[in-house]
């Protein structure tokens, strides 16, 4: 995920991280196959968790992820 640019809009296609840690992204709306639109590369890496419907790609819950977290989420540019 962290080589999309600013404003790149990717789906999740799996995250390549313990049990535990893929529990709390899912809590957090990081599930997959959710849209997701990159916000801000780097640390924290920001994104946000497109609501769906008309104009997805402009936004919904934005969260902050450390870059060692966000570097094992693997997404597929929409």
């Amino acid at each position: 995920m962290t080589q999309l640019s600013r404003g790149q809009v990717a789906t999740l296609e799996m995250a390549d991280l313990d049990a535990e840690s893929r529990e709390s992204l899912r809590a957090m709306g990081l599930r997959p196959e959710c849209a997701l639109r990159m916000c801000k590369r780097g640390e924290p890496c920001i994104v946000s968790v497109c609501t769906g419907g008309e104009g997805a790609a402009a936004g919904g819950c934005r969260i902050a992820l450390a870059k060692r977290l966000a570097d094992h989420l693997h997404v597929r540019p929409c």
